[in-house]
């Protein structure tokens, strides 16, 4: 399963182009002047070395925002080139799904089965949010699938420690170790770190309650709230949010209506909603493996951990409610949390798993059945959808490189075969491909010359302009 899933994988990643916010951190970053993702960007300067990235890293703290890893990641493969990234990218992919099994169970894996493969894959290709723009999208999968395989990482030796009860780093080296790993995990992006924080929080408590508490679990909290303050204080931080309000279109929200009713409603919308609601089948195996606990055995060793991850998961995607212009994106690391707890579930259900399979075979085969199917049919549909994409931009490249001596050089616009916007609301909430609000909204070129994509993305390929025909498809319904 995993070897077909990794397969499929991979081929997306190939099919992907470097598209959207890619292109314009290929080059570095100018805060002298506004950065490189707002309209009207002049020349910039491509990124040809290591000193370049880091000189830009450090112009995009002072001036943009604070996540120096996964920005720093996007900047090195698109100076590396796609090809690298895609290979580690599928890599990585699957490193976070043995990751959630090993943190979400303390089991080796050379204990992984079955019903728990088919359950991670599940959850990671119907419920992540936005999974196209968070883990096959160059610069959204290095901001939240990278930054997710480094938090995750961190936590591994707490979740050993919690569920075996021995000391997992017991030599010299576990001090430097666990304070460059929550340095890291802590600097990452900002929900990951928050639930995080949120979790060792407590988790630390229970280890002192326990006395287990070690030198090393000590050192990587501090370190990782250290790394969260980095991130969340970055000077860029401010400088950012007020370039926004004052140059970037947003017609839903006006910059005047910030932190008012129409922002938190918007962002329950467009945040709260698709991400919690697709959290439900995690929730509901838990909900059963609790259910059918006695009464005086519901708050265990198992299910505190579930109510740990869950209730950091729900803390952070409330808090977002109340931070201006948050996608669903934002909520990756906090569904991985609750896959966490859900695989914990699982572990305990499949030690009685033939008594379970007596009373619930059909629904058992039914779901597996369906899930199955609508697997292909969404995967078909993926793979229809991205390969002509795919082929209208590599046929757009040509066409450019026919007619780059000519001033303005127009093109047609990017056009998604009609299915990918005809899917139910549930998919598009989803968004698993591309479709024409993903185009409009900063992946696709525009009709405006003024357009930082469409300004960056000549620069980058050494053409003079280039802009769409048709009309500005950013439209608020």
């Amino acid at each position: 399963m995993l070897l077909v899933f990794m397969g499929i994988f991979f081929v997306r990643n190939l099919m992907l182009p470097m598209a959207s916010d890619d292109i314009p951190y290929a080059f570095v970053w100018d805060g002298e002047d506004r950065g490189n993702l707002l309209d009207s960007v002049g020349p910039r300067e491509r990124i040809t070395s290591f000193g370049d990235i880091v000189r830009s890293q450090y112009s995009h703290y002072m001036t943009w925002g604070g996540r120096i890893i996964g920005i720093g990641l996007t900047q090195l493969f698109a100076w590396e080139g796609k090809g690298l990234f895609n290979v580690l990218n599928t890599l990585v992919f699957t490193t976070l799904a043995l990751l959630l099994f090993r943190v979400g169970t303390g089991k080796k894996l050379s204990e992984i089965n079955g019903a728990y493969m088919f359950w991670i894959l599940f959850a990671l290709w119907f419920l992540i949010p936005d999974p196209f723009l968070t883990v096959l999208w160059m610069c959204g999968s290095c901001v939240f699938l990278w930054t997710a395989v480094i938090g995750l990482l961190f936590l591994l030796p707490y979740a050993k420690a919690y569920w075996t009860e021995e000391d997992p780093l017991p030599n010299k080296w576990s001090l430097p170790l666990m304070a460059f790993a929550g340095l890291c995990a802590g600097w990452s992006v900002e929900t990951s770190a928050a639930v995080l924080d949120f979790v060792l929080f407590f988790a630390l408590i229970w280890f002192g309650r326990q006395k287990q508490l070690k030198a090393w679990m000590v050192v990587g909290f501090v370190f990782l709230c250290i790394g969260s303050a980095m991130l969340v204080f970055a000077p860029g931080e401010t400088v950012r949010l007020e370039l926004q309000r004052r140059y970037e279109y947003n017609p839903a929200l006006p910059e005047d209506m910030y932190w008012t009713p129409l922002m938190y409603s918007i962002n329950y919308i467009e945040c709260f909603y698709p991400v919690v609601s697709k959290q439900i089948p995690l929730l509901l195996l838990i909900g059963y493996y609790v259910w059918h606990l006695p009464k005086g055995q519901r708050w265990n060793k198992t299910t505190q951990f579930q109510a740990l991850m869950v209730a950091g998961s729900m803390v952070v995607m409330i808090i977002l409610i109340f931070v201006p212009v948050t996608p669903a994106r934002a909520g990756f690391f906090p569904t991985c949390s609750v896959i966490l707890a859900s695989l914990s579930a699982l572990r305990e259900l499949l030690k009685e798993k033939e008594a379970i399979w007596q009373r619930h075979r059909r629904l058992i085969q039914g779901f597996v059945a369906a899930s199955l199917v609508l697997w292909v049919v969404t995967t078909s549909i993926c793979l229809y959808i991205e390969s002509d994409v795919r082929q209208q931009w590599m046929s757009r490249i040509d066409y450019i490189n026919a007619h780059q001596d000519q001033d303005v050089v127009v093109v047609h616009q990017i056009d998604v075969p009609p299915i990918a916007d005809e899917l139910p609301d549930w998919w598009l909430y989803n968004c698993v491909s591309w479709n024409t609000d993903v185009l409009a909204w900063g992946s696709d070129l525009e009709p405006r010359p003024e357009g930082s994509h469409n300004l960056m993305y000549a620069q980058y390929y050494g053409w003079k302009k280039v802009i769409t025909d048709g009309e500005d498809r950013r439209k608020i319904e």
